[in-house]
């Protein structure tokens, strides 16, 4: 094998950078995400380091129903969805706990039609618990707010760094077919390339898609890329000292 076929066979992971919530005073948040609506299906990809363990809430979406990704006391990872009859019709919780200061992708995917509910940690599978409890559509567009790192009104905030956040409410992939977690981590778990607006991965650009790329101002990590407007800062968001690109 050539030198100019080991360099350039295979498209280089993405380079990003991360953002910091120092956990006392960080996060971010707007009014209910614009174009959503109410669906069985959807998406969830996030890199999260979280610097200390117990109750993280990365994202919450919320009024009197909710969705929510957040980190337990136990430190597992769990996503909860509230169908638009009151119930609860998403709830993923995953086997492996988190890691503190370790970089973990997190990608979940699930179809209330099928039943099929798919959660994985840095490309492994993590289901635990999963299930569907009532077949209702989610409750995506009945919100009032959506917040990044904090729970509601900046409780629970979280102390971690974050990259590549991604929520595409009404899409769905299998993430058991391996070439779909291709889309959004690599075979050596790092970072792909999700499209300016975040559309690669299906070919529609999801509701939040949160980036930054090399060299850019951390408060741009505020400016969703996907079509559900942008967020607020409250605090003043740090650089991240690391990022899921690096090696």
């Amino acid at each position: 094998m050539s030198f100019h076929h080991r360099l350039f066979s295979y498209p280089p992971h993405l380079m990003v950078e991360s953002a910091t919530f120092d956990g006392t005073n960080d996060y971010m948040a707007r009014a209910a995400l614009s174009g959503v609506s109410d669906s069985k299906t959807g998406i969830l990809s996030a890199w999260v380091k979280p610097s200390t363990s117990g109750t993280h809430t990365f994202f919450y979406s919320h009024s009197t129903d909710l969705f929510s990704l957040a980190a337990t006391t136990a430190d597992k990872f769990q996503i909860i969805g509230i169908g638009n009859a009151g119930h609860i019709t998403v709830s993923l919780t995953t086997a492996a706990s988190t890691v503190t200061n370790s970089w973990t992708h997190i990608l979940a995917s699930w179809d209330i039609n099928s039943a099929t509910y798919n959660i994985y940690l840095n490309d492994a599978v993590s289901n635990d618990g999963t299930s569907g409890l009532f077949t209702e559509a989610m409750d995506y567009n009945n919100v009032t707010a959506a917040v990044v790192g904090a729970l509601g009104a900046g409780t629970f905030k979280i102390t971690s760094l974050m990259a590549e956040f991604y929520f595409a409410p009404g899409q769905y992939l299998d993430f058991s077919v391996t070439n779909n977690r291709r889309r959004f981590i690599t075979s050596s778990l790092k970072p792909v390339y999700l499209g300016a607006d975040g559309s690669a991965p299906t070919g529609t650009a999801p509701a939040v898609y949160l980036h930054l790329g090399p060299a850019e101002t951390v408060a741009n990590f505020a400016t969703n890329r996907g079509t559900g407007g942008d967020f607020t800062i409250t605090g003043a968001l740090a650089a991240g000292s690391t990022s899921p690109s690096d090696f």
